[in-house]
Formats: C-alpha cells, sequence, structure tokens
C-alpha cells in the first residue's frame, strides 16, 4: 500500500492487480499504477494474484479501507484500471459493486469508463447484471438440452455403475467381523462411503458378535 494524493473529504483508492504473465504485459503493475495517479487516487492497493481467487489480501484491505473511510463520512470511490482487475468472475464482481453500494461507496472503471457517481456508470452496471443473469440462464438451458440429446442418444448418465465382482467382493469383506468398514474400503480400492451405499443396498447389518457372520 502507498500513499499518493491528499484529497480534503474525498478519498480514491486505487487498486493494482496482477499474474505472473499480465506482469509482462500492456497492463503490467506500472502501467496501471500510472493510470491510477492520472485519476488523482488517495490510496494504492496492490499485489500478484490470480484474479479468480477472492480471498486476495490486499484487496481485502483496500475494501476493508473503503468501508471505514465512507463510514467517517469521507466520500470514498474505488478505482480501477479494467474491470477484471476486481474479479474474473461475474458473479464475484457483481457481488463486491453491490457489496460497495451498499456502504455507500462509489467505483470506477477507467477502460470501460464506469462510474458510479453518473447516471450512465448505474447504467452500465445494470446491463452486466442482466448480462450475467442471461449467461447463467444460457448455461442452464444448454445443459439441459445436452441432458436431453444425451438420453436419446441412449446415453448412461450419472455415476457408472461398480462392477458386480467389486461389489460381491465388498459384501463378502463387510460380513467379516473382524474388518473395520474403513479395512473393507481399502481392500477393494473403493471409498467408505461405497461400502456403506453397497451394504444399505442389500441390507446388512454390522450388528454381530466377535468371530461370528454378520446377520442380513
Amino acid at each position: 500500500m502507498n500513499e499518493i494524493n491528499n484529497i480534503k473529504d474525498r478519498i480514491v483508492i486505487g487498486y493494482v492487480r496482477v499474474s505472473t504473465v499480465e506482469d509482462r504485459q500492456k497492463l503490467g503493475y506500472e502501467a496501471q499504477k500510472r493510470i491510477l495517479k492520472e485519476n488523482h487516487i488517495t490510496k494504492l492497493y496492490s499485489e500478484k494474484m490470480s484474479g479468480r481467487k477472492d480471498d486476495r489480501p490486499e484487496f481485502l484491505k483496500a475494501v476493508r479501507y473503503a468501508k471505514s473511510m465512507s463510514k467517517k463520512g469521507y466520500s470514498v470511490t474505488f478505482t480501477v484500471v479494467k474491470l477484471d482487475r476486481v474479479s474474473r468472475k461475474m458473479s464475484s464482481l457483481l457481488n463486491i459493486l453491490e457489496d460497495l453500494k451498499s456502504n455507500n461507496i462509489s467505483f470506477k472503471s477507467v477502460t470501460e469508463n464506469i462510474d458510479t457517481n453518473s447516471a450512465t456508470g448505474i447504467l452500465m452496471m445494470q446491463l452486466l447484471a442482466m448480462f450475467s443473469e442471461f449467461e447463467v440462464n444460457t448455461l442452464r438451458t444448454r445443459t439441459k438440452e445436452a441432458l436431453r440429446q444425451a438420453k436419446l442418444d441412449g446415453k448412461v448418465l450419472g455415476r457408472p455403475s461398480l462392477d458386480q465382482k467389486i461389489q460381491n467382493k465388498v459384501v463378502k469383506y463387510y460380513r467379516n467381523p473382524d474388518l473395520t468398514v474403513k479395512e473393507v474400503a481399502s481392500k477393494c480400492d473403493v471409498s467408505e462411503r461405497t461400502v456403506y451405499r453397497i451394504a444399505k443396498s442389500r441390507n446388512l447389518s454390522r450388528t454381530f458378535l466377535k468371530g461370528t457372520s454378520f446377520i442380513d
């Protein structure tokens, strides 16, 4: 975090994010920092992390500082060079922007020319939300159609059935009172959940006396 310019009653927080690859490209750290300084930022937070991670330390610090200053009565703007600096996931991006808005923090993205202090900026954010919802609904529709077509093509959907020989092996070892479920799973190379599932389907009980067989 770096101190930049002091502007009375108005705080502009800049956030820079780069990944290893991006740092060597046009939107590297120095380029983003230069652009943000041109937008009169008050404080700068930066880090080298993937935009798909929501728990970025410096980003969380920047948001906490923005909220604390807003509560103290300052006019706060959270500024980035590009939207994907905040997050590469649309759902996360919209949640973050809504969180800033609910704390009376304005948001500005230089490249997309989005500024929620303006009517146009607010409209842009609404359009992004609509696009995100459209994207989710489209994905759901495509998934349903793909599943329907798979059924029509005779493809078996869901978890593949376990080989009958392995199931019989599980039953055999499960009936052995000297073996734990974990040991049964290990011997049959399956999960403990699979052992329980097979036992349930065969109505097997683990009520037994040491050295005796299980009772169906």
